[in-house]
């Protein structure tokens, strides 16, 4: 039976959130010029939920971009989630920012781009200080083959990710240019790019996703929602001594409901 479905993208500077019927997107809204998650996600889904003569208790289950990305930003998005999910029963779902990333670019209409069966993609997004939030997927055997991990998500540094991927891959990121110099340096190969606004996170790919996962009978309880940080905020490394480990997952303080 498909779910009315309520998905959010809010890792990053680029705010959406996507409205779906089963995996059929209904309606995907972006919020433009802002990076003011806080008072611009509500007005968001308020509006989403009006255009498509929805109310908020139309919505069945969840589906949140859980990072990797900014503190901040994953901070509200997981809050709203859980706050509007409260007394509701509502299944949840948590999505990697990165996977959905990569699957737009496999199902997608990416600028010109084709993955063939066999097709590396890295996705990164600019992680500061040097380093990077990555990972690797190709595509599975067969016109519907499914996205398979080759390199795992975490914090790299541009030369341990080439260590690690050793092939050819198409680069999918937002960062514009900014991760060239450092990757080609470091050995990167590359056949193709998909770089700046069509390459940005976007919650209807959040979405198709998390209706995947939930069709499986993944999901559970908006309260474990988690965030995928990588990395501890600055005042936490300081407290506790050197950055987080690539994979751990950090849970959101004081959201647990």
């Amino acid at each position: 039976m498909s779910r009315r479905l309520l998905a959010i993208e809010s890792a990053t500077d680029w705010l959406s959130i996507a409205l779906l019927d089963g995996d059929e997107v209904v309606l995907m809204l972006q919020a433009e010029g802002t990076r003011q998650h806080a008072s611009a996600l509500m007005p968001l889904i308020d509006r989403g939920l009006s255009e498509v003569d929805w109310s908020i208790d139309d919505v069945q289950a969840l589906a949140v971009s859980t990072g990797p990305g900014s503190f901040t930003s994953l901070r509200i998005g997981l809050a709203t989630a859980k706050g509007l999910a409260f007394g509701r029963n509502w299944p949840a779902v948590s999505v990697s920012t990165l996977e959905a990333m990569a699957l737009s670019v496999l199902e997608g209409d990416s600028a010109g781009i084709t993955t063939g069966e066999g097709q590396g993609m890295l996705v990164l997004l600019d992680a500061r200080r040097g380093q990077w939030y990555a990972g690797g997927w190709v595509r599975g055997a067969g016109s519907g083959g499914a996205l398979k991990p080759i390199l795992a998500e975490g914090l790299y540094a541009p030369e341990h990710l080439v260590a690690d991927l050793g092939r050819d891959v198409v680069v999918v990121t937002p960062d514009r240019g900014d991760w060239r110099g450092e990757f080609e340096r470091a050995g990167l190969r590359f056949v193709a790019t998909l770089e700046g606004e069509h390459a940005r996170p976007r919650a209807d790919w959040v979405g198709r996703l998390g209706a995947r996962c939930l069709a499986r009978g993944d999901g559970g309880p908006a309260s474990e929602l988690a965030a995928r940080y990588l990395r501890r905020a600055e005042a936490e490394a300081q407290r506790l001594g050197g950055p987080v480990e690539a994979g751990e997952v950090a849970r959101v303080e004081g959201l647990e409901g």
